[in-house]
């Protein structure tokens, strides 16, 4: 019974480890058509930002214009969701709740089932990421017969039929609640392409040089550090680096789950002084050390 379960462990772990990989497959080619100045391809092309996450319907708010798939809200409903996520909960650049009225939407009423969850990717000040959901009663299938108009509840005894309509009545504008593993998901774009829009900006408001082929160069680099980046957040290992002096310029997030330290507070402290344990000092500097002369330890 032992092994059975240790088997079952393993093939879940398997099959977490796959969906994580083609999760971070599409971030990257989600990216990379953002990369090539192509923002809307996230949304025309394939794959695309519904088959990030489980969804009815995906928008994309960029520069004023609003792209759309599956089922979605009006345009005027999606900027007017959006405008009050932005009123509600300003600090976060990713949220997501199951159910807009019990969010206390205003207008949740007029969106009815069809859109009850949403997730949010906050890019810039003015450009989203949206994900819909609706109800799950739309989800739910009776395969029984009908209900018989002789057959009424009372204290003691509930029909199958009115039993079941009591269970809709509880899950009435609601979808069902967003993973936690779709939520990194999409912290992960978020992050990726906040990155990318940032460059873009800088980018635009460069001085040009008068040479078309430093530009080029200039832009191969720009790409493969953005490259670079997005790879480091996307990775499934834990990973930090430091610079010259030990101090911590890149912490990723699969290391701040690991250590429940996340990257705002680890980045800039110093490694060694700062976060290795005081027994472990010695051993870790030698290793740094190493590290810094470009010399390789392996199983440390």
């Amino acid at each position: 019974m032992q092994a059975f379960g240790l088997q079952l462990n393993m093939e879940q772990q398997f099959l977490f480890h796959m969906a994580e990989k083609k999760i971070q497959k599409t971030q990257a080619l989600l990216c990379d058509m953002i990369l090539k100045d192509v923002p809307f391809g996230i949304v025309t092309r394939s794959p695309n930002i519904m088959d990030l996450v489980n969804c009815n319907g995906a928008a994309f708010l960029y520069d004023g214009v609003c792209r759309v798939l599956g089922v979605t809200p009006t345009e005027l409903q999606i900027k007017d969701i959006i405008s009050w996520l932005i009123d509600n909960d300003k600090q976060s650049a990713v949220c997501s709740t199951n159910s807009l009225a019990d969010a206390d939407y205003p207008n949740a009423s007029t969106l009815g089932e069809v859109v009850c969850g949403v997730a949010s990717a906050n890019i810039t000040s003015k450009d989203f990421l949206l994900w819909f959901r609706s109800g799950t009663k739309q989800e739910i299938r009776w395969g029984g017969a009908k209900h018989h108009h002789k057959d009424k509840d009372d204290d003691k005894n509930m029909h199958p039929r009115s039993s079941f309509q009591a269970f809709l009545e509880v899950v009435k504008n609601k979808s069902f609640p967003w993973e936690a593993w779709e939520m990194n998901a999409i912290h992960s774009l978020q992050h990726a392409m906040e990155k990318s829009f940032q460059d873009m900006e800088n980018d635009s408001t460069r001085i040009t040089v008068p040479s078309k082929r430093i530009d080029l160069e200039i832009n191969k680099l720009t790409l493969v550090a953005n490259e670079m980046d997005r790879l480091f957040e996307m990775a499934v290992a834990p990973i930090f680096a430091v610079d010259s002096i030990g101090n911590i310029n890149r912490w990723n997030s699969k290391i701040s789950e690991l250590t429940g330290l996340p990257a705002s507070s680890a980045m800039g402290k110093c490694l060694l002084n700062e976060l290795v344990h005081l027994e472990s000092r010695e051993s870790f500097e030698h290793h740094l050390s190493r590290a810094f002369s470009g010399d390789e330890d392996k199983n440390v």
